[in-house]
């Protein structure tokens, strides 16, 4: 007889809830947010986030020893991959868009809610977007405020423990030089080369900020550059030195006194240095880090020992962003990301889970509630 948790997963995988166009995440909506009303004794609220898109918040109570968290949506599917929305197993492994990354997080939330629906001491939260704009996120903290000791995020961590994450900004501005002949190089101020030059040094400024949270690290995305002309076009000419560069950085923060303020200041002040001037710095986001000290998280070491698992924790600048950070911020309260893998299959062709980590996930969360309980 098939487990009930991997035929819930099988079941979420065939439904598409990738964001593109007229798709996103209304009709996996439906099937939670039904399961969970029809399963469980639950409070079920849809809260409406854009249109038919909307998180799912399920409790008996809003201030739960624990909540479990997940997020709906999907990166979108790729074109070589075989079959996307149609659950296929093979080899100990079911393949399908969202199989680990993270459907299979919350198939394990969905039978966990069946299982102690009437366990007043568990709350459930499912968000949408998160793999693009994090509009899900925002509208819950914006609406709620629930208390609670610990939050698990089931995301892919291929059955380790990750007690944090870095945050991630996303940022643009121009630098100004001076064009000349290319000749009389001296006479001009390079605007491309001095952009590189000023991530250069922005870097090694953020990493004076390092610490046991992680590292600061900066990517230069986009650089965009040469001859600024009329009517705001760029060109660009061999024997030219190039005025203008236009570029776009991200940086993942570990140290949570790094903000706006912050960057912008170095980013002035760099420039200034280089003999360049830096103007319309504009920030798409920014979203901060998240860390929970390993001593608070002895409870559910126990849980992976009394189930054959050594505790191993993940490199925290090794991983992405997770947006259980959002909460963490808002709600005060530690976290804890950890699910099955492998987690290097998210976001690939013909993504897949590993059937047996989902299955042992699972037993290593009826564990922790059970120590939860006793506590």
């Amino acid at each position: 007889m098939e487990n009930q948790t991997i035929k819930t997963l099988k079941e979420l995988i065939n439904i598409p809830s990738y964001v593109l166009d007229d798709h996103n995440e209304e009709k996996l909506v439906d099937y939670i947010y039904n399961f969970l009303s029809k399963f469980t004794n639950l409070t079920v609220e849809k809260q409406t986030v854009e249109g038919k898109r909307a998180n799912i918040l399920a409790f008996t109570n809003k201030s739960p020893k624990i909540i479990l968290f997940g997020h709906m949506d999907t990166v979108r599917p790729k074109i070589d991959s075989h079959s996307s929305f149609e659950a296929t197993e093979q080899d100990n492994k079911l393949f399908g868009l969202g199989s680990v990354d993270m459907k299979s997080g919350l198939a394990i939330m969905l039978e966990t809610a069946r299982k102690y629906s009437k366990n007043n001491d568990i709350a459930y939260i499912f968000t949408v977007d998160e793999e693009y704009d994090f509009k899900g996120v925002f509208r819950l903290v914006k609406d709620y405020q629930l208390t609670t000791d610990v939050i698990l995020n089931l995301e892919p961590t291929s059955l380790k423990i990750l007690n944090g994450c870095r945050g991630v900004t996303e940022f643009t501005f121009e630098v100004n030089g001076k064009s000349c002949h290319a000749g009389t190089k001296h006479l001009g101020v390079n605007a491309i080369e001095k952009a590189v030059e000023i991530f250069k040094i922005l870097q090694n400024e953020l990493t004076k900020h390092d610490s046991e949270r992680g590292a600061n690290s900066l990517n230069l995305a986009h650089l965009n550059g040469g001859v600024l002309r009329a009517k705001d076009t760029v060109g660009y000419s061999g024997n030219v030195v190039p005025n203008y560069a236009f570029c776009v950085g991200e940086i993942r923060l570990a140290d949570p006194s790094i903000d706006e303020n912050w960057i912008e200041d170095k980013i002035k002040l760099i420039s200034s240095q280089v003999g360049v001037s830096c103007t319309n710095i504009h920030f798409k986001f920014l979203m901060g880090s998240a860390y929970t000290p390993t001593d608070k998280l002895k409870l559910f070491e126990q849980a992976l020992k009394m189930n054959g698992i050594n505790p191993e924790y993940k490199d925290i600048n090794a991983t992405g962003y997770f947006e259980v950070q959002k909460l963490q911020e808002t709600w005060g309260t530690d976290i804890i990301v950890f699910g099955p893998g492998p987690s290097e299959m998210a976001h690939q062709v013909n993504e897949y889970v590993d059937i047996d980590s989902v299955l042992i996930t699972q037993k290593i969360l009826d564990s922790y509630l059970e120590i939860l309980q006793s506590h």
